[in-house]
């Protein structure tokens, strides 16, 4: 099994440690890596969903606190609404695609990082 097999399964919310849980959904596998590093420097634990319909399937069986998109088809409107819709509660993190519209964002309850996204910029979201 590798970080990037689509199937798989995040740990049930029932059998977490009580630390805070993050979703990293990137269709680039060095973003994916990036992002999920950052989250793991700050203290989350990371699923890491590179086919994006089957981390949206994750998403509506699992709890996340943050959840961090980004990438072709991810980082647009449509999506962060099919995000907000299966994690109501979540704290969602949009790399945007250029398309992506920022009154959405703010319809949404999205937090959209304005590009172009360094690491400063993702740490600077979660403070420690």
């Amino acid at each position: 099994m590798t970080l990037f097999d689509p199937w798989f399964a995040p740990v049930p919310w029932s059998d977490r440690p009580s630390t805070r849980s993050g979703l990293v959904i990137m269709t680039d596998a060095r973003a994916a890596v990036a992002a999920t590093l950052i989250l793991q420097e700050m203290g989350l634990t990371v699923d890491v969903g590179a086919e994006p319909e089957y981390a949206l399937r994750w998403l509506r069986k699992a709890r996340y606190d943050v959840v961090v998109a980004g990438g072709a088809g991810v980082g647009v409107s449509a999506f962060a609404s099919r995000l907000r819709d299966a994690a109501p509660r979540s704290r969602i993190v949009i790399l945007p695609e250029p398309e992506m519209n920022p009154d959405d964002a703010v319809r949404l309850e999205v937090e959209i990082l304005e590009p172009p996204v360094d690491v400063n910029q993702l740490v600077a979201c979660f403070p420690g």
